[in-house]
């Protein structure tokens, strides 16, 4: 069985969408807890998401953004059955992807997310890394969001997005200081 968690509630059919990959795939995973993470919208500057023997952790990007981010929010957890479904496409270990649609199972709504992870947090599933002004939470935090601008070729673009011009901006700023060749 796996799980696709969607703010979306009431679908009976999971169509393949288009995501950072650039291919249609219905996207799903074995760690429910790790699922929970995607019930709302958010991305790579949000949080750094990883799953350590089995255990889901977060760390936070900035500021209160598991709060920010999760607080209030409802979401649908679907189970779906595992077939045509395979791992290793997308670069993150635990996300598996299918090429077509995908029927549901079942669904279960979560009415609050933030309170649902909580949950999870209590019941040792999940470790929430809260924002710390410490240079070497800064330092972990610094080369994902580093890795993301150029992976996603951020660096090109207008920004629009308030994170960035509030919480990247040194980042970004400096990236484009030292990618504009005078140092060759």
């Amino acid at each position: 069985m796996l799980y696709h968690v969607s703010a979306v509630s009431g679908i009976s059919v999971l169509k393949p969408q288009v995501s950072t990959h650039g291919k249609a795939y219905v996207y799903a995973i074995r760690n429910l807890t790790t699922g929970l993470l995607f019930g709302t919208k958010h991305d790579d500057f949000d949080f750094m998401i990883l799953e350590e023997d089995g255990r889901t952790e977060v760390y936070e990007c900035y500021p209160d953004a598991f709060c920010t981010i999760f607080r209030g929010k409802r979401c649908s957890i679907y189970e779906i059955p595992e077939d045509d479904f395979v791992e290793g496409v997308t670069g993150w270990e635990p996300e598996l992807v299918c090429g077509h649609e995908v029927t549901v199972e079942q669904e279960m709504l979560v009415e609050d997310l933030y309170e649902k992870l909580l949950e999870e947090q209590m019941a040792g599933n999940l470790v929430v890394h809260r924002y710390e002004d410490q240079m070497e939470y800064k330092k972990r935090i610094s080369e994902h969001i580093i890795d993301r601008l150029i992976r996603f070729e951020v660096l090109d673009r207008e920004m629009s997005d308030v994170r960035f011009e509030k919480y990247y901006k040194n980042i970004i700023e400096a990236l484009r200081e030292i990618m504009d060749g005078h140092l060759l």
